[in-house]
């Protein structure tokens, strides 16, 4: 019996089924497009891990006077050309803001920000990208468990595992004086063990925390049951919404510190 046939039924038909299946011109069209996209998006990556490549060092050690110009002088990609070499990974829960949200953001997080801030990006690369598009900053890192956005700048790359939230380098412990999170996954306990890498890694003379996601969890009490003491919390609602290409869910922002409530209120669409 032929691969593929499934007995009697599919002899009486031998002739349709030894035919090559015939796409609709459509539908060939919808799937060369797909084709096209994806070894596009894996040009694109290839050459980010080339150029990763060529610069790449010792991580988790501050940044020579050439490697604070060779910063400078390599520009971040765009958001758009980030979105278009890094498909999301839904395995990871992994959502991309809109360009117009990363931006705003990341105007309104540089004007809370001076040259010398040490600002951590804890599971939104899109908002680092956004950042560091905008106006690199030397002290700003991506803390991040997909290995792919290593090529985006290795020396700012942290690898970084929720499932084993205080394994942070020795350097970083203690060490940001503003940090944003956008946890992957809507639940108590992955907020929990946010709050443990927060608790490692917040500069103790005092830390801006930045926190998005689903206000499910302030509605159903996540927010008030794991951010409670200080400096953690009590965290306030900022006027930042969040705003996703492939997400049904309300999202929202909170901060931990004095005057949160007005954070973004300036940055409204088009601002």
């Amino acid at each position: 019996m032929a691969i593929g046939k499934r007995g009697p039924a599919s002899d009486a038909c031998s002739d349709c089924s030894d035919s090559p299946v015939e796409l609709s011109a459509d539908t060939k069209a919808l799937l060369d497009l797909f084709l096209a996209n994806k070894a596009e998006e894996e040009r694109r990556f290839a050459v980010l891990e080339e150029a990763a490549q060529l610069r790449k060092m010792e991580v988790d050690v501050p940044l020579t006077v050439e490697e604070l110009q060779e910063l400078k002088d390599t520009p971040m990609v765009s958001v758009a050309e980030f979105k278009s070499t890094f498909g999301e990974d839904w395995q990871l829960s992994q959502f991309w803001y809109s360009e117009d949200y990363a931006y705003r953001l990341a105007k309104a997080l540089h004007d809370q920000c001076t040259p010398e801030t040490k600002i951590a990006f804890l599971c939104c690369p899109t908002a680092y990208v956004a950042f560091q598009h905008t106006k690199p900053l030397p002290n700003a890192r991506l803390f991040e468990y997909d290995q792919r956005f290593a090529v985006l700048s290795p020396k700012q790359f942290v690898f970084y595992d929720l499932d084993d939230p205080e394994d942070i380098p020795e350097i970083y412990k203690g060490h940001f004086d503003f940090i944003i999170a956008d946890p992957p996954f809507l639940n108590e306990t992955t907020n929990r063990k946010l709050l443990r890498t927060l608790k490692t890694i917040v500069n103790p003379k005092g830390c801006k925390i930045l926190l998005h996601t689903s206000t499910e969890m302030e509605n159903n009490g996540t927010l008030a049951k794991v951010y409670t003491e200080p400096p953690f919390g009590p965290l306030k609602r900022t006027a930042f919404e969040p705003e996703h290409g492939q997400l049904a869910n309300d999202f929202a922002s909170w901060g931990n510190w004095e005057g949160a409530e007005t954070f973004g209120k300036d940055y409204g669409d088009g601002a």
